[in-house]
């Protein structure tokens, strides 16, 4: 059952059966993160956060609905620094490497970590909740990126090429600062508490690269290939 289940107006519930809900959702994204889907029972929910059975079937629909909305209250938290910043109408120089260290921040947290293993322990057994998960988390970065990316292209002064999607510069941005980090903290080869020094050498050299390329020196006026 969809998620949306979830959403039914506060003004069907007491404020008391809400909160119940909203504590089962988020004591469930925290089961599920640390033992999986299979090894997390209905039961032992309930008995952590309260309520019944018929809680979770009624406005979950079961405990695959719970799981979806779980996850999804997750991948939204992490999304959520990012949303948050204040980019519209700032200058690259401003925007890119206070996006790029919240991006190191948010990608190397123990719970986006632990979200990365469960996409892919249970990608496979539920690709609709991993997808909406992936929209949720990645593509709303993204997007949030793109977007600023987007208003700065079409401004007098910009200093980003307009010749190359907003989107397609957002993923490369973002890739360039989190894909090896989290790979490397997947396997155990970093932690959390990246060194300042080091963060700010990642965010620093994707700024750059995204800005003037890597080319040695710059491209002769009216050619890209040079």
């Amino acid at each position: 059952m969809s998620v949306r289940l979830v959403q039914q107006s506060a003004a069907h519930r007491t404020a008391k059966g809400a909160q119940r809900i909203n504590d089962l959702v988020v004591i469930a994204a925290q089961m599920f993160l640390d033992k999986g889907f299979e090894a997390v029972a209905v039961d032992d929910l309930i008995a952590r956060a309260g309520g019944s059975r018929r809680n979770v079937y009624s406005h979950f629909g079961g405990k695959e609905g719970l799981f979806e909305a779980a996850m999804l209250h997750v991948c939204a938290e992490m999304a959520k620094p990012l949303e948050n910043l204040n980019i519209n109408g700032l200058d690259p120089a401003d925007v890119l490497p206070e996006f790029g260290r919240e991006l190191v921040a948010t990608a190397l947290s123990p719970r986006t970590l632990a979200v990365h293993r469960l996409l892919t322990t249970e990608g496979k057994r539920f690709p609709k909740i991993a997808q909406a998960m992936l929209a949720a988390s990645y593509e709303k970065v993204i997007d949030i990126l793109a977007t600023w990316i987007t208003a700065h292209q079409q401004s007098t002064n910009r200093k980003l090429t307009a010749e190359i999607p907003a989107k397609v510069l957002a993923v490369q941005f973002v890739s360039m600062i989190s894909s090896d980090l989290k790979l490397r903290a997947i396997v155990g080869l970093l932690g959390d508490d990246l060194p300042a020094a080091k963060v700010d050498e990642v965010v620093s050299s994707a700024v750059h690269t995204l800005l003037y390329g890597a080319a040695s020196r710059p491209p002769v006026s009216g050619s890209r290939n040079a």
